[in-house]
């Protein structure tokens, strides 16, 4: 969204855009590189990149000099004003982050996207308020990076620069958990297979300090997911669409988030089992 208009705020993004900003953070680039880069990951035609750089100009989001598009300084200063300040005022709207909160609070979203979004929202919040203690994730498939695979791709690699310590197990040993593991694990990113953890199959799980947070799906949809994952050996456009189509009738998912630390002690313990940690971690 714009904010203030000009150059004041964040522009609106589509993919097109979000490609050109991506590519411009390493420096500048003329129009026929940028067109071959932006190519790479999206498909686009020479005249929908270059709409796209006359509305990021008319915005004052990145000037051209000469024939090389760069992204404008005072852009740049002024969004890294609105961050510093937003960041300073945002905080999280949840009991949970009070220090008089000792039970259970949960939370009720319209649909699975905005359960996702909000999720992203409070991982990078948490990351900040736990940042010396390691996050354990348990969801039965990976199917989080096919939801939303631009917002996920974004808290992995914020979680490999700041060296979150994240441990994920997934519940089923199946093609894409495999691959999962094998494209996504690195030193601060642990990543397992684990088909003995005792979850039902409505429930992921996150556990960080003393806090078990979880998000709870209706049972027909993970079910049809379930079956999706561990029947299909690739994950192409008829896969895709039939996983949309499920999510879409997903209705009212939950977030419940619990402060137990004899619980989330037994949990953090039963999921570094395949993990390189140390106990004082725990």
């Amino acid at each position: 969204m714009l904010v203030n208009h000009k150059f004041t705020g964040i522009p609106v993004i589509s993919l097109v855009r979000q490609g050109i900003l991506d590519i411009l953070t390493k420096g500048p680039i003329d129009g026929v590189n940028l067109l071959e880069q932006v190519n790479i990951k999206l498909s686009v035609s020479k005249q929908g990149l270059y709409k796209a750089l006359r509305e990021l100009m008319r915005d004052e989001v990145i000037i051209k000099e000469k024939k090389l598009f760069t992204l404008n300084k005072v852009w740049l200063s002024r969004l890294k004003d609105f961050v510093e300040e937003s960041e300073q005022n945002l905080g999280v709207a949840l009991p949970f982050l009070e220090e008089s909160f000792t039970g259970r609070k949960v939370i009720v979203f319209k649909d699975m996207d905005a359960l996702n979004i909000y999720w992203g929202h409070l991982f990078l919040a948490l990351s900040e308020r736990f940042n010396d203690k390691p996050f354990f994730f348990f969801n039965h498939h990976s199917w989080f990076i096919h939801d939303s695979p631009h917002s996920e791709m974004y808290l992995y690699k914020k979680s490999l620069k700041k060296k979150n310590k994240v441990l994920i197990t997934l519940g089923a040993n199946t093609l894409f958990a495999k691959d999962f593991k094998t494209r996504f694990a690195k030193a601060n990113i642990q990543i397992s297979i684990n088909e003995k953890i005792g979850v039902p199959m409505t429930d992921n799980l996150c556990v960080i300090g003393d806090y078990i947070i979880t998000t709870r799906y209706d049972k027909n949809t993970m079910t049809e997911i379930d079956t999706l994952f561990k029947n299909s050996s690739s994950f192409g456009e008829n896969e895709k669409n039939e996983f949309k189509k499920m999510l879409s009738f997903s209705k009212r998912p939950k977030m419940i988030i619990t402060k137990n630390k004899r619980k989330a002690t037994i949990w953090k313990h039963s999921l570094a089992k395949n993990f390189v940690i140390k106990k004082t971690e725990l």
